[in-house]
């Protein structure tokens, strides 16, 4: 029974754990733990991230809902053509592309050899004109003075005549007296008859001197409506310089328009500004009306968008954005809407699409907007393309 009972009972080292059994429950435990361990973190990072995505996702649907996206704007500026009013060769184009020019510098000059001996031949014929007038003048003057002294001298010849004739007329109111009282006395034997003669002849002298001297104021008259029918060519000599005086405002007129021609030849800068484009060299002929170069002012810009019109609505004047410029990725820029279009810009397209009726496609209008912008040391250039975000909130 002893050798039966030690049979059936497993020897001592069977029924206790050894040392390398007891390492490896150990390991397997603490695994087991690490691996539920990791598994929380990592169900706590995806819900960290789940977490920022609905954050970001809720950022950007606000972000949307209150700001007007426009990826099509661009910088704009007061471009300006400059055109030559004259006709000429080009002898000066002092500036290239890309130029910063100041108000009043020269930017092109023409030709003015022509237009000066032009100026020069009116400046010759106005100087013969002038000539002239002082000519008629001092004869006028001349004139006048020999016109005034035949005058006075006519006036004193018919005051002389006239003294003459009222003295022949006292002498012949005296001989006529005597006449009288000598023919009376003759009458009565009193007096001779040759004395009597005499007195009749001396009647008849005196009579005589009266009609001589009465004739004298007459021709004294006479000589001073001649003179002064010479103050007529006075008159003539005045209409003879009106004449001069209109063909030198004529001539002066011409002389300013070359003038004006004279200065349209030398085209200078109306304001600061930098040469965007020149399309002609220096010796090319240009006609009146040719373009000569485009500049503008780079201190004056703005932005152009057109936005849809869904979202036109929600725009108001005075909101501000923010914009970016694809030349400068890192920059920002604000702006400022200061104008909102009256019209789609559909409306002025040259070939416009007309809908036939049974054949309408809607499609969503955009409307032109002009935005401010502050320049910023002159990075700003016309033509740029930025992007736009406008605060609707």
């Amino acid at each position: 029974m002893s050798e039966q009972q030690g049979r059936d009972t497993p020897p001592s080292f069977a029924s206790e754990p050894s040392p390398v059994m007891e390492a490896g429950g150990r390991r397997a435990a603490s695994a087991s733990r690490w691996s539920l361990r990791g598994r929380g973190h990592r169900a706590l990072g995806l819900v960290l991230i789940l977490l920022a995505a609905c954050m970001l996702f809720a950022w950007w649907l606000v972000h949307r809902w209150n700001h007007v996206f426009v990826d099509d704007a661009r910088i704009a500026a007061h471009v300006v053509t400059v055109s030559s009013e004259v006709s000429g060769r080009v002898v000066r184009l002092p500036v290239v592309t890309g130029d910063h020019v100041s108000k009043g510098q020269l930017l092109a000059a023409i030709d003015q050899e022509d237009t000066t001996l032009e100026i020069r031949s009116l400046d010759a014929e106005l100087a013969g004109l002038e000539a002239r007038r002082r000519q008629l003048r001092a004869e006028q003057e001349m004139l006048r003075t020999q016109i005034a002294s035949k005058v006075a001298a006519g006036l004193a010849q018919i005051a002389s005549a006239e003294a003459a004739h009222e003295a022949s007329k006292a002498t012949l109111k005296r001989a006529g007296g005597s006449h009288e009282r000598i023919r009376r006395l003759a009458q009565h034997k009193a007096m001779s008859q040759q004395e009597f003669e005499n007195a009749r002849a001396e009647l008849e002298v005196a009579r005589q001197q009266e009609r001589v001297a009465a004739s004298e104021i007459e021709r004294a008259r006479a000589n001073l409506v001649v003179t002064r029918s010479e103050e007529a060519q006075m008159t003539v000599l005045e209409h003879r310089i009106e004449i001069l005086e209109a063909q030198k405002a004529a001539l002066r007129a011409q002389k300013q328009q070359k003038q004006a021609d004279l200065g349209r030849r030398e085209i200078r800068a109306e304001f600061d500004g930098i040469v965007a484009t020149v399309f002609l060299e220096a010796g090319e002929y240009v006609s009146a009306g040719s373009r000569l170069l485009l500049y503008h002012d780079p201190a004056r810009v703005w932005i152009d968008a057109n936005v849809k019109e869904t979202h036109f609505g929600r725009l108001r004047l005075g909101a501000t954005a923010s914009v970016k410029v694809d030349a400068y990725p890192g920059m920002k820029f604000s702006a400022t809407v200061e104008r909102l279009g009256g019209a789609a810009t559909s409306l002025f397209a040259l070939l416009p699409s007309p809908n036939p009726s049974g054949n309408f496609t809607k499609i969503t209008q955009r409307l032109p907007i002009r935005l401010s912008v502050e320049q910023h040391e002159g990075l700003l250039r016309p033509g740029m393309m930025v992007e736009l975000s406008i605060d609707v909130d």
